[in-house]
């Protein structure tokens, strides 16, 4: 025996096989690891960052509550002394001469200087506004300013009904935040004036990110004023602003982009001010660690995939050997120049393996030697099967002779039962290979059997066909009513006692559908059967498998709604019907 010749050249060696498939499962396992371990321990580092981002966020929070607080309390300091007490609470703007103005507002410089204000250097100058209009004014730091437009402006931003400390920007001074009282007298309870204090917005937001890193930034801002803590930072702090601000006292973090660099930033609104504080951290800086860490893996990965590559390649090699030996040795017997293999003495399964060759050779030589007898037998039987075959078309001459003979000698009856055989063995052997027919040549087909049948009960069957001119030229599958006519007659009319009536319904509905429904009055069915589980018995198997074929079919072409349906009552009426789509068209055979 010639085994057929191995390719070569065609596919991959199974030494490169085992090479690349070793080396992609270290890959990837060390590829998912470093991915894993990426994950993890950013998203720890993302939690660290959060929880840091937000301590310091508290901590600037905590430090502007305090500032506040501490500038809410110098304010009664102001109101204790007697001589500005007297200004506001009796004011006389005729006694209001150079002289009263200065020692008033020496007054006020010396109360300031004994605060805690004084020495955090953020106040710029302090005003004090009767309620007649008069303005007592003085510096504490910063650049001379008009003091009589200023204090209308600030006038005009106050709400005098406020009992708290108020925060206000006015817009020709984007660079300060003011700080207003409203000031009542403590017996009366009479509104008496307001107490301004004029804060560096730069300095107090430096002072309150006092520790801050450098490449962090602090953000104070409100639809009025933005104050940074790091003046480079203005792009970033107006694409943060434009985020949306956090509800209520609560903090939001996020992982947001800014100016092209990727931040984590905290925020939280802080009511007693009307603004909200944000710190913001490049998340860059924060993962340095991380990302230094993964370089290092990296290289480290690197040189483990080379190792595993030269490891695949020993393995492979010292797998693929034996087998080398062996493909050499099957070239051999496919080539004549062997007949068996040799011994494998390398591993025991090369071993069991050249054995069970050996076998499997002289196996094949047994049954090819065997199926070529064979094949001489059956050649032989076809040559004569071929030689018996009878052809369709002497079967149709013979009945035609038939049907003429009867004819000749005047006997109407076998003529047509002769012509009406002949027609369905023609039409039987034209339409076997179609899988649609005109419904005109389906009833063609209809009324022969019925014909035949009734030639065979003489009158005990009788049959109306109703079918609507327009559907004649309509695609139906092949011998989809024979089965069901076959049926009524067969197990309904057959069993019958006296005449029974059959009738074979086709209908067209509004909704391009057509109806087929083959109804009889025999003897009917005592329970609906369910035709796909109806078993075949060795009387009637022909007209059950038909049924069964149908509804199959049906089924495969139309879908579900298609299958068959089955209505009965005992020797009153029974009908089996189902609906397909009205196809004009011609269908394929």
């Amino acid at each position: 025996m010639k085994s057929a010749l191995i390719l070569k050249g065609k596919s991959p060696s199974l030494r490169s096989f085992i090479t690349i498939t070793v080396s992609l499962i270290v890959t990837i396992v060390l590829l998912l690891s470093t991915v894993f371990y990426y994950n993890r321990t950013s998203a720890v580092l993302r939690n660290s960052s959060q929880k840091s981002i937000i301590s310091q966020l508290n901590q600037v929070n905590e430090q502007i509550k305090d500032q506040i607080a501490s500038i809410d309390s110098v304010i009664p300091l102001f109101l204790s002394n007697n001589i500005i007490l007297d200004a506001l609470e009796d004011p006389q703007p005729e006694n209001i001469n150079t002289n009263n103005r200065f020692q008033i507002e020496r007054q006020m410089s010396f109360i300031y200087c004994s605060t805690p204000l004084s020495s955090k250097n953020f106040t710029n100058s302090i005003y004090l506004i009767g309620d007649d209009g008069t303005v007592f004014h003085t510096y504490t730091s910063g650049n001379l300013e008009a003091t009589a437009e200023k204090s209308r402006e600030i006038l005009d931003l106050v709400d005098k009904s406020e009992s708290r400390l108020m925060c206000i920007t006015p817009p020709s001074d984007k660079e300060s935040i003011y700080f207003a009282r409203n000031l009542y007298n403590s017996s009366t309870g009479r509104h008496m004036g307001i107490m301004i204090l004029n804060i560096d917005s730069a300095k107090w937001v430096r002072y309150c990110a006092k520790g801050l890193d450098p490449a962090w930034f602090i953000s104070l801002y409100n639809q009025q004023i933005n104050v940074l803590s790091n003046p480079e930072m203005t792009e970033q702090s107006r694409e943060l602003q434009a985020l949306a601000a956090p509800e209520g006292e609560s903090i939001s973090f996020q992982e947001v982009e800014l100016a092209g660099d990727t931040y984590f930033a905290a925020a939280q609104t802080l009511d007693e001010i009307g603004l909200t504080s944000a710190v913001a951290a490049p998340k860059e800086l924060l993962l340095k660690d991380l990302n230094d860490t993964l370089k290092s893996y990296l290289v480290l990965l690197a040189a483990t995939i080379l190792i595993a590559l030269i490891a695949a390649i020993i393995i492979s090699r010292a797998i693929t050997r034996p087998i080398d030996k062996m493909v050499y040795h099957i070239n051999e017997i496919s080539g004549g120049r062997r007949s068996t293999l040799p011994p494998m003495k390398m591993y025991h399964e090369f071993d069991v393996w050249a054995e069970s060759f050996n076998q499997m050779l002289e196996q094949l030589d047994i049954y090819y030697n065997d199926n070529f007898q064979k094949q001489l037998l059956l050649k032989n039987a076809e040559i004569q099967a071929l030689q018996s075959q009878m052809d369709p078309h002497f079967m149709f001459n013979v009945l035609n002779t038939i049907a003429w003979k009867a004819q000749m000698i005047d006997n109407e009856e076998i003529y047509q039962m002769v012509i009406s055989l002949g027609e369905l063995l023609k039409m039987n052997t034209i339409s076997k290979d179609r899988a649609f027919v005109p419904l005109e040549k389906e009833m063609e087909y209809i009324r022969f059997y019925i014909y035949l049948q009734q030639m065979r009960f003489e009158d005990k069957i009788s049959c109306t066909i109703q079918v609507p001119p327009s559907l004649l030229q309509c695609q139906i599958p092949c011998f989809c009513i024979q089965p069901l006519v076959e049926n009524a007659i067969v197990h309904g009319l057959e069993p019958k006692k006296g005449k029974g009536k059959l009738a074979v319904q086709i209908l067209e509905n509004n909704d391009g559908y057509m109806e087929i429904c083959i109804v009889d009055n025999g003897v009917g069915f005592a329970e609906i059967p369910d035709v796909r589980s109806i078993a075949s018995s060795a009387e009637d198997s022909h007209t059950h498998i038909g049924l069964k074929n149908l509804d199959k079919r049906l089924e495969l072409l139309f879908g579900e709604e298609a299958r068959l349906k089955i209505s009965s009552t005992p020797n009153v009426c029974t009908s089996i019907s189902f609906t397909i789509p009205v196809k004009k068209e011609e269908a394929s055979s």
